[in-house]
């Protein structure tokens, strides 16, 4: 019998997660805790419960009938079996251990601890680095590439503290960072909204997107402003939230591997610094 310790996002905030990367930097900060005081018992990620899991809106009804970890769709972890005794984890969030409003660029001691329990607890399936690399190499190879992370839609409602932007002040601030930097070859966007994406591609045309993944079309500002999990919930995709998941990894890292990384304060941007390959500078709107 293995005995395991239990992390959830879903006791933090409303109870049902949140984005991404505010869901793993949750349990990032648990699992440094745990790995840094010595405990002999096996974390286990879990993120049933949370907006993660296929079919569950909370805005419509509390009730969960997909009982399963989305989080083990996207990473391997050891999965408790049924004879296993498993801990709950408790402990409170702690600012002190890993401020969520901040990426820790410039506190290379504090970002190498969260480094050091990322690389030891959470493991990306094989499947997805394959595809990362090989969007890499047909897309970027030989060239100095700027990330570009263009946070919008209901963002600049929730997370005003944080700046309210729009696509033209993105824009704006690409063109000087391109004026100061002509090495700069090509551009990595990522965007959770298509008219960003449109619009940045239009401006700086030597520049790739991924296609084909989820971003904001119709949705109206009032609904995203509303239903903050408005992603996760969509139904326009069968396999929404497990296709949401792989694409959210899968352009983190593709940010992760740019020489330069743009952005405005944001998980996505937190998580591209935390899995950092080559990045020598950031911008920050």
């Amino acid at each position: 019998m293995n005995k395991f310790y239990r992390i959830t996002p879903t006791r933090h905030g409303w109870g049902y997660g949140y984005g991404f990367f505010s869901n793993y930097r949750i349990c990032l900060e648990q699992l440094m805790i745990h790995r840094e005081s010595g405990a002999n018992t096996i974390p286990y990620v879990d993120w049933s419960g949370t907006t993660f899991v296929e079919g569950f809106n909370p805005f419509e009804s509390i009730h969960i009938s997909n009982n399963y970890n989305p989080f083990d769709q996207w990473f391997d972890q050891q999965i408790p079996q049924p004879n296993d005794e498993i801990i709950e984890c408790t402990i409170p969030s702690n600012p002190d251990i890993l401020h969520h409003g901040k990426d820790y660029f410039d506190e290379p001691i504090q970002l190498r601890r969260q480094q050091a329990a990322d690389k030891q607890y959470m493991r990306i399936k094989q499947p997805i680095l394959d595809e990362i690399d090989s969007i890499w190499n047909r897309e970027f190879e030989g060239h100095t590439v700027l990330g570009v992370m263009a946070r919008g839609t209901e963002y600049n409602f929730h997370h005003p503290m944080y700046g309210v932007f729009g696509v033209e002040d993105y824009i704006v601030e690409i063109s000087n960072i391109l004026k100061q930097n002509p090495q700069i070859t090509k551009l990595f966007i990522a965007s959770e909204d298509m008219e960003y994406v449109e619009a940045l591609s239009k401006a700086f045309p030597n520049s790739y997107f991924m296609p084909n993944v989820f971003r904001r079309t119709d949705e109206t500002m009032e609904y995203i402003n509303t239903v903050h999990c408005w992603p996760n919930v969509s139904t326009k995709r069968l396999n929404q939230c497990e296709l949401l998941g792989e694409e959210t990894i899968i352009q983190t890292k593709l940010l992760s591997k740019c020489n330069i990384l743009f952005g405005r304060k944001c998980g996505i941007l937190a998580g591209a610094i935390l899995w950092n390959e080559n990045i020598k500078e950031l911008i920050t709107l």
